[in-house]
């Protein structure tokens, strides 16, 4: 059983913008970018603001820092995370509209915040949801030869 330490445990914060989860999939993310999302997303405090390096990133997913650098420069081209100005090291600062907050009425308030820094959240908001790729296991059993069957003879009616 993993068990985390008081540092690692986020604040709570549980009212979503349900409309995240409907946009979501037409940001096109790759596996890498979703899997940090879900981490920025699950560790966040109210708000939106995330404690967490490029390096814990790495090592929590398991993936080279060159690539969650990477994931992170999309997230940020699409608006889901702040952009490199106002990041500070160690800090990440998920969009208004794709916070946490700990109710509608603080998520009220944040949307109408002047005070606080704004960007453009750049998902498209097609109204027809893309197809959903196929499954890692899926597209391996297809890249790989299938093997022939035991040929029986034909009948040939000549």
């Amino acid at each position: 059983m993993m068990t985390a330490s008081p540092a690692d445990t986020p604040s709570v914060a549980s009212w979503y913008n349900s409309l995240v989860f409907e946009y979501l999939p037409n940001a096109g993310l790759t596996q890498t970018e979703r899997d940090v999302l879900d981490i920025l997303l699950a560790r966040q405090a109210p708000g939106g603001v995330v404690e967490i390096t490029q390096a814990d990133l790495s090592k929590r997913l398991g993936v080279l820092q060159p690539n969650i650098s990477k994931a992170l420069g999309r997230l940020q081209e699409l608006g889901i995370i702040d952009p490199p100005e106002i990041r500070r090291r160690g800090r990440i600062l998920l969009h208004r509209a794709l916070a946490a907050y700990e109710g509608p009425l603080q998520a009220m308030n944040a949307m109408n915040d002047e005070s606080r820094p704004d960007w453009p959240l750049n998902i498209p908001t097609n109204p027809i949801r893309p197809a959903r790729a196929a499954s890692p296991a899926a597209a391996k059993q297809k890249a790989e030869p299938r093997k022939a069957k035991a040929s029986r003879a034909r009948l040939r009616l000549v």
